[in-house]
């Protein structure tokens, strides 16, 4: 019993850690693995997904937003998203994060309140991120 509690446990602190954002992190790790030699021998996927926050955050104009996005959901619907992702998808799912983080503080919401997953759910471009964030209206949309 102890030991299904503690993989369900496990499960729920991974699976909400692709959904937090922490800006200076996310490019400290970026920075991180473009120094590295072994940059993908030595990323795990929380590295990975960070990685992208970063380049989400930095690129959101010039990423394909709705394939970022649609990583994210697959990963969320995924009952095992961590053993089924590889590094390059947990990257493109960070940056869908990162682009949504971006708009969000370009149109005064607060950012500490966002759903990630819900915004992702109907994201197929930057104009559809502003539109569900309410930047046109003054107050986020969710």
């Amino acid at each position: 019993m102890i030991k299904w509690l503690l993989l369900l446990t496990c499960i729920f602190i991974s699976t909400n850690s692709f959904a937090s954002f922490n800006i200076d992190l996310a490019c400290e790790e970026k920075k991180e693995q473009q120094m590295s030699l072994l940059a993908n021998m030595s990323t795990s996927l929380t590295e990975a997904n960070l990685a992208g926050q970063c380049t989400g955050y930095k690129s959101y104009s010039r990423i394909d937003i709705a394939l970022s996005c649609s990583e994210f959901r697959e990963q969320k619907r995924s009952l095992l998203s961590s053993l089924s992702t590889s590094l390059s998808e947990a990257n493109r799912a960070g940056m869908c994060i990162g682009a949504i983080y971006r708009v969000a503080e370009e149109c005064d919401a607060d950012t500490s309140y966002i759903n990630y997953s819900n915004i992702a759910e109907n994201v197929y471009s930057l104009d559809s991120i502003k539109e569900l964030m309410g930047c046109n209206r003054g107050y986020y949309g969710w």
